[in-house]
C-alpha cells in the first residue's frame, strides 16, 4: 500500500507540473536536476534544452550540457581552443561550444541560483593524468545589478585547502573582466593582458586571486590555481552546480 500510495502521489506530481517543466523529451527543463526527476530514469550526460525562468520572465531556450545526478555544468576547459579573454557582455550572456570548451554564462547562473540552495563542484584532471576536486554546500551568483557578486561557502572535498579562500577569499566579490574592473586592486584590472600575454580572463578577482580557472590556457600548463603552497595547472577543468533538493537524490 505505501509503495503504491508514493507512486501515486508521484504521477500526481508529475501530471500538475509536467507542462510546465517537460512536455516532451529534452523540452522546456529548467535545470538538469529536473531531467533526471520528470523521466524517472537517470538520463545519460549529453546537451539538454532547457528553459530557464527568473523572476516571471522567461528566458529564451538553451542549450545545457547536463551531466548524470542532475549536475549543470557551468564551465569547461580541456584543450585551450576557446578564448576566455573577453567582454563583459560575453560572460554576462555565455560563450563557446556547450560539447565542447564553454561559459555558461553570468545571467544563466544567476537565474538558476537566485531561488533555492545550489552546490558547487569543480572536477580537475592534472597533466599525471591524476584527478582531484572541490567542493562547496553554497553556490551563488547575483544579479545583474550586483554585477553578479559571489557566493561560495561550506568547502569539501579531497584538496587540503579551500583556494576560493585562501589568503583573497572570492566570496563576496562582484565579477571583473578586462572593460569592467571590480576586484580589490585600485591601480590595476585582474582581467588585463599582462606584457604579450593574453589577459587573464574574467573572474571574481580579489587581489588578485589563489585561483582562476579562466586564466590563459597553455596546452602543457592548463589553467591556474594555488593550495596548499602549491600552483597547479590543471590540463582539465570542469564546474557544475546542483540544487540541494535535487529529487534525483531523495526519491
Amino acid at each position: 500500500m505505501a509503495a503504491f500510495l508514493i507512486i501515486f502521489i508521484s504521477i500526481l506530481i508529475t501530471g500538475i507540473t509536467a507542462n510546465l517543466c517537460c512536455e516532451k523529451e529534452n523540452k522546456f527543463i529548467q535545470s538538469c536536476c529536473d531531467l533526471d526527476y520528470f523521466h524517472f530514469s537517470t538520463k545519460p550526460s549529453g546537451v539538454y534544452q532547457t528553459q530557464l525562468l527568473c523572476g516571471g520572465q522567461q528566458f529564451n531556450s538553451i542549450n545545457t550540457f547536463c551531466e548524470t545526478g542532475g549536475w549543470t555544468v557551468i564551465q569547461r576547459r580541456f584543450d585551450g581552443s576557446e578564448n576566455f579573454d573577453r567582454p563583459w557582455r560575453d560572460y554576462e550572456n555565455g560563450f563557446g561550444k556547450i560539447d565542447g570548451e564553454f561559459w555558461y554564462g553570468l545571467k544563466a547562473m544567476n537565474c538558476l541560483t537566485q531561488t533555492g540552495q545550489w552546490e558547487l563542484r569543480v572536477d580537475f584532471e592534472f597533466f599525471n593524468n591524476t584527478r582531484s576536486y572541490l567542493h562547496y554546500n553554497t553556490f551563488k551568483v547575483g544579479s545583474a545589478s550586483e554585477e553578479y557578486r559571489l557566493t561560495i561557502d561550506g568547502f569539501t572535498g579531497v584538496t587540503p585547502t579551500d583556494p576560493f579562500t585562501l589568503g583573497r577569499p572570492l566570496s563576496g566579490r562582484k565579477f571583473t573582466t578586462f572593460d569592467n574592473d571590480n576586484d580589490a586592486i585600485s591601480t590595476t584590472n585582474c582581467a588585463v593582458r599582462i606584457g604579450t600575454n593574453l589577459g587573464n580572463g574574467g573572474w571574481w578577482y580579489n587581489n588578485c586571486w589563489f585561483i582562476n580557472l579562466n586564466a590563459q590556457y597553455y596546452p602543457t600548463e592548463g589553467a591556474l590555481f594555488f593550495f596548499a603552497g602549491t600552483w597547479y595547472n590543471p590540463r582539465w577543468v570542469e564546474m557544475k552546480i546542483r540544487p540541494h533538493n535535487c529529487l534525483l537524490e531523495t526519491l
